[in-house]
């Protein structure tokens, strides 16, 4: 290890939604769970402070850092991957028969949630009232993926993410996230593709820290950063639809999204073996081919909305 220091965001990051739950639901294994969850909760509610509203107080850390670039509203970043935190705490707390935990959690996501819009919505966008800059795009993806913007909010978001760019490739992941949640495959597709093209141009076979390098390179700039594969995981897991509905993909969902693509693939491996999907739209009809392996249970949502359970096999679906 060659980091000693608290980045408060990444740390509710890691141990939240996206980190600590993500590892054991998409695995299947939650044998780590017990070891960490006294641990968690000590740091969700002794380390953090809430305000008389219940929302998080946002704390310096050792480097309160949100994301690389400019216009970053921390404030609204903290509520949102704290309220993530809670999330995955509520899931482990059920999972450990905690129902004390659990119910007390829910009523601190449930302050939140119920004021979340009254304290940060402006008419067009979100933003804390502390926040001086330009609208962060980061936050606005962020209150999508997190649940707390209500649906009807999504048309004015979507405005702002076809206006605002400034997330690192770190946050850029949670932007795409959000607009295939609204639905928005075709411009999540041209956001992708607008934000990657300098990277893509370089003669290297990895991914940056920042959109290039030298000055463009954020923070030292390395050209090897695993962050940076955000899409890499949006295109199994919402362009082809690919996510579990049961721990380790006992149950999973396929819901692809092509947008104006005629054809995706995509292998995903789990314990029970590779789940492998080829998708092709021709004029209006899309063909899905399913890999359901043994001991697992496909759920295909068809074009119209329309879900078919498979169970173990091959399919081909109209």
């Amino acid at each position: 290890l060659n980091w000693c220091k608290e980045l408060p965001l990444q740390m509710l990051a890691s141990v939240g939604w996206y980190g600590f739950y993500t590892q054991a639901f998409y695995s299947g294994d939650y044998s780590f769970v017990p070891k960490i969850y006294d641990g968690l909760r000590k740091y969700l509610h002794e380390v953090w402070e809430v305000d008389m509203q219940g929302f998080p107080v946002p704390r310096p850390g050792d480097w309160n850092w949100g994301d690389w670039g400019a216009n970053i509203d921390l404030e609204l970043l903290t509520t949102c991957w704290y309220y993530l935190a809670l999330k995955a705490e509520k899931e482990f707390a059920l999972y450990l028969h905690k129902q004390y935990d659990a119910n007390l959690i829910d009523k601190m996501m449930k302050r939140i949630s119920s004021t979340f819009d009254h304290r940060y919505w402006t008419g067009t966008a979100y933003r804390s009232k502390s926040y001086k800059g330009e609208t962060d795009d980061r936050s606005q993806a962020m209150a999508v993926v997190s649940g707390l913007a209500p649906v009807g909010r999504r048309k004015a978001l979507l405005k702002v993410l076809k206006k605002e760019y400034h997330a690192s490739p770190y946050m850029e992941k949670y932007i795409l996230e959000a607009l295939f949640m609204m639905g928005e495959p075709d411009f999540a597709l041209e956001r992708m593709r607008n934000r990657y093209a300098k990277m893509m141009a370089y003669p290297y076979t990895t991914l940056f820290e920042g959109w290039g390098i030298g000055a463009d390179g954020f923070g030292g700039g390395t050209i090897n950063h695993a962050w940076s594969g955000g899409p890499l995981t949006i295109l199994s897991q919402k362009l082809c639809g690919i996510e579990p509905l049961e721990p380790g993909f006992k149950c999973f969902r396929v819901a692809p999204q092509l947008g104006a693509l005629h054809e995706a693939s995509a292998v995903v491996p789990t314990l029970y073996g590779d789940i492998k999907v080829d998708i092709k739209k021709e004029n209006r009809m899309m063909t899905i081919h399913v890999v359901v392996p043994q001991g697992t249970v496909a759920v295909v949502v068809l074009p119209g909305g329309k879900e078919k359970v498979l169970p173990p096999g091959s399919y081909l679906l109209p």
